[in-house]
């Protein structure tokens, strides 16, 4: 009897302690929220640091609150992709190469052309571009050559220049002229080397100041009209917006260029499905517009875009875009 009697304890004891676990475990206390009392308010001292607001909203007016206000459009940015383009470009007597990567990469490639040149490295400066080889004498002349790197109107892309330069009687430096010039031949020179090396990558620390300053930015005035501003000189800027016209197939009707005025007929094809495109294409005009080259300093003019109608001023930000995209 004794036995059973422990044996039914020792069976107890382990259910009153599971049960008095689940007790614990399983407690509901989902409403324990609704028997919380308000605490006291935050008593700050009187001896503590005062509290400043580091960004406080502006006290506006409820007439100034509600009026609109108009995001301007973002700058508009072109890369040069990556076909690493090297051409040759001449305007009068001026004659520069344009490389489709930028100032820093040009750089060390063209020091390194001039070191391998005949005539040799003399001096370099990366903060003005300027890379000058020893003296040449040519007849009774002591020359150099000098070149110039410098930003070139498209973004990621570079302009070299070469001047031959000889020293006069009074201790000058001048441009050399005639038969011995040899600006074209180094040039010439110059953009094999460039042809060969500029797939090549790498870039010049030193020579980063130099990626500054690109010749065409797409800029907005106040008024949200647009215009392209070109750090060029007049016959430049004319002959790269001429050339911008003629790579985007826009259609010139006139022009005058003492007035700086091209007239030209902007239309485009109109996206359509590729089995329809087979068949037909559709050639939307846009309308036609006034395109005017405004010279502002020596080195600058600005470029605009004028509609005939109400219709199609919608487009002059897409004409300029297009002859941005095309400047070279």
């Amino acid at each position: 009897m004794k036995y059973l009697k422990l044996k039914k304890t020792i069976l107890l004891v382990p259910l009153l302690l599971t049960s008095s676990a689940c007790s614990l475990i399983f407690d509901d206390r989902i409403d324990d929220y609704l028997k919380a009392t308000e605490p006291k308010p935050l008593e700050i001292p009187s001896n503590s640091r005062p509290v400043i607001d580091f960004y406080p909203l502006p006290k506006e007016s409820q007439k100034n609150t509600e009026k609109l206000y108009e995001v301007p459009m973002p700058q508009q940015v072109f890369s040069s992709g990556t076909s690493n383009e090297v051409r040759l470009h001449r305007l009068g007597e001026i004659r520069w190469i344009y490389v489709e990567t930028l100032p820093s990469s040009v750089w060390p490639i063209m020091k390194d052309f001039w070191s391998r040149n005949k005539f040799g490295l003399m001096d370099d400066d990366p903060n003005t571009g300027i890379i000058q080889s020893k003296s040449v004498q040519i007849g009774n002349f002591q020359t150099k050559l000098i070149m110039k790197i410098e930003h070139g109107i498209r973004q990621a892309s570079s302009e070299v220049f070469v001047s031959h330069v000889f020293r006069n009687e009074n201790n000058e430096w001048i441009r050399l002229t005639g038969d011995e010039n040899l600006e074209e031949k180094i040039l010439l020179s110059a953009l094999e080397f460039l042809s060969e090396s500029s797939s090549e990558g790498g870039t010049s620390l030193v020579a980063l100041n130099l990626n500054i300053g690109q010749k065409a930015v797409l800029k907005q005035n106040d008024d949200l009209s647009n215009f392209i501003e070109l750090n060029l000189e007049f016959s430049r800027a004319w002959a790269a917006v001429d050339r911008a016209l003629k790579e985007a197939l826009i259609t010139v009707v006139d022009l005058d260029r003492n007035e700086g005025v091209f007239y030209v007929d902007f239309s485009r094809a109109e996206e359509k499905g590729f089995v329809r495109s087979l068949f037909t294409k559709d050639i939307k005009s846009k309308g036609s517009f006034k395109i005017v080259i405004s010279k502002v300093e020596e080195n600058k003019c600005i470029v605009t875009v004028g509609g005939d109608n109400a219709e199609s001023k919608v487009f002059e930000r897409d004409l300029l875009s297009e002859i941005n995209q095309s400047l070279s």
